[in-house]
């Protein structure tokens, strides 16, 4: 019974191939002093800057917490920074200089492990999946909402 469910689970195999994916890229990675998370993570607020945590939190589809949780060791490391934003309740986040070097520093690093990635699945395979990972998020958040 249990390794039927296993094999019928759905996040099951999505989460598998998450890992395995993201051991990939964390391996190309590995000289940098970075993992994909943080450099991932430093992209994004890079490119959203300056961004609250919650407008991060749904770009990434994860809870506020867990963001500020992966966030604050690179704000210890001084790679991204606070600041204020328009409403002072609002607290901003902005990639530092280090961290826009940090970034600059694993980006031949990452393209290696894309064109890996690619080199394995195929680029229409690849195509294909991102747009079916891409149309679940969609659908699975407009269920939830409704709910």
């Amino acid at each position: 019974m249990r390794d039927k469910l296993l094999s019928e689970c759905a996040l099951f195999d999505l989460q598998r191939a998450s890992r395995v994916v993201g051991s990939l890229y964390n391996s190309h990675l590995r000289g940098t002093g970075m993992t994909i998370a943080q450099w991932s993570l430093l992209r994004n607020i890079a490119a959203l800057a300056p961004v609250s945590v919650g407008r991060l939190a749904d770009a990434l589809a994860m809870e506020r917490t867990s963001v500020t949780r992966l966030v604050e060791p690179l704000i210890g490391l001084g790679w991204v920074r606070r600041s204020q934003g328009d409403d002072r309740r609002i607290r901003n986040l902005e990639v530092t200089a280090a961290g826009k070097a940090r970034i600059r520093a694993g980006l031949a690093h990452w393209r290696a492990a894309q064109r890996e990635l690619m080199r394995r699945l195929g680029v229409e395979r690849w195509r294909s999946m991102r747009d079916t990972l891409r149309s679940t998020v969609r659908l699975v958040r407009q269920t939830a909402a409704r709910s």
